[in-house]
C-alpha cells in the first residue's frame, strides 16, 4: 500500500517520525478496509483507517459520518488538504468496490436475512393432555427469539426451548414447545421476532393442517406387504404347473419363501 502514497506523504511521513527517534530505514504504511452489512435493507458501513508503522493512526474515513470524507487524525496531515481530497475520492471508489463485494458474497453463501418459515404441530400424549411445537424453519441470522403465552402470560418456566441449529444450506432452525390441557389449545400462542422479520410473528395452532395419524400409514403397508406376498405365491405356483406340464410327470417340487 505504502507505493500508492504520493510522494510529498512520503516526505511528511519522515519528518514527522525524525523526532519520534526510530531506528533510520524503512517505515510501512498500511490501510485497513472494513465493511459491515446491516438489517433490513439498509447500506452497508464502509470504514477505512490508515496507520504508520503499525502504531499510529493519522486518517480515517466512515460512511456513516454526516459528511463522509477522510479525516486527519494526525496534525501534520492537516496540512495537506489537497491529498485529504484525493483519499476521500479514493475511499469513495473503495467503498463501491467493497459494497459490489459484498453483494456477490451475500448471494453466493445466500446468506442474505431469510425470515422463518413458522408452523405450530399438535402432538397428543398418553396422559391425555398434549404438546404443542412451534417451528422455526429456513432463517438467517442465527439469532432468533421463541416464546410461548398463555393468555398473554409469559410460560417461560413450562416451555421447552432447544438450542438453534444450522439446517445444512446455510440457514437455522429452532422450535419451543409447551405441554397444554385438552381442549385449551387455542389459550396459547407462540412468538417469534427475528430480523428478517418486518414485525414479530403470532401463532395459534389450528391454523395448519394437524399431523398426519400413523395408524392409516401402517395399514396401507400391511395392505401392500399381504399382496406382496400372495403375487409371489402365485408366481410360484404357476411355474411349478408349468414344470408339471413340461415333463409329462406328477412329482414334487420343493420352495421356499422367505419372510420380508
Amino acid at each position: 500500500m505504502g507505493a500508492m502514497a504520493p510522494r510529498t506523504l512520503l516526505l511528511l511521513l519522515a519528518a514527522a517520525l525524525a523526532p519520534t527517534r526510530t531506528r533510520a530505514g524503512s517505515h510501512s504504511l498500511r490501510f485497513c478496509h472494513t465493511i459491515v452489512s446491516r438489517p433490513g435493507l439498509g447500506e452497508p458501513r464502509y470504514m477505512e483507517v490508515g496507520y504508520v508503522d503499525d502504531t499510529q493512526f493519522f486518517v480515517r474515513f466512515d460512511s456513516d459520518a454526516e459528511t463522509p470524507r477522510m479525516e486527519p487524525l494526525a496534525p501534520w496531515v492537516e496540512q495537506e488538504p489537497e491529498y485529504l481530497l484525493r483519499e476521500t475520492r479514493r475511499a469513495k471508489g473503495w467503498e463501491q468496490t467493497f459494497r459490489g463485494n459484498l453483494r456477490t458474497l451475500l448471494d453466493y453463501y445466500n446468506q442474505s436475512e431469510d425470515p422463518p418459515k413458522t408452523h405450530v404441530t399438535h402432538h397428543p400424549t398418553l396422559k391425555g393432555d398434549g404438546t404443542l411445537r412451534c417451528w422455526a424453519l429456513g432463517f438467517y441470522p442465527a439469532e432468533i427469539f421463541m416464546t410461548w403465552q398463555r393468555d398473554g402470560e409469559e410460560q417461560t418456566q413450562d416451555m421447552e426451548l432447544v438450542e438453534t441449529r444450522p439446517a445444512g444450506d446455510g440457514t437455522f432452525q429452532k422450535w419451543a414447545a409447551v405441554v397444554v390441557p385438552s381442549g385449551e389449545e387455542q389459550r396459547y400462542t407462540c412468538h417469534v421476532h427475528h430480523e428478517g422479520l418486518s414485525e414479530p410473528l403470532t401463532l395459534t395452532w389450528g391454523k395448519e393442517e394437524p399431523p398426519q395419524s400413523t395408524v392409516p400409514i401402517m395399514a396401507n403397508i400391511a395392505v401392500l406387504v399381504l399382496l406382496g406376498a400372495v403375487a409371489i405365491i402365485g408366481a410360484v405356483v404357476a411355474v411349478v404347473k408349468m414344470r408339471r406340464r413340461n415333463t409329462g410327470r406328477k412329482g414334487q417340487v420343493w420352495f421356499s419363501l422367505s419372510p420380508f
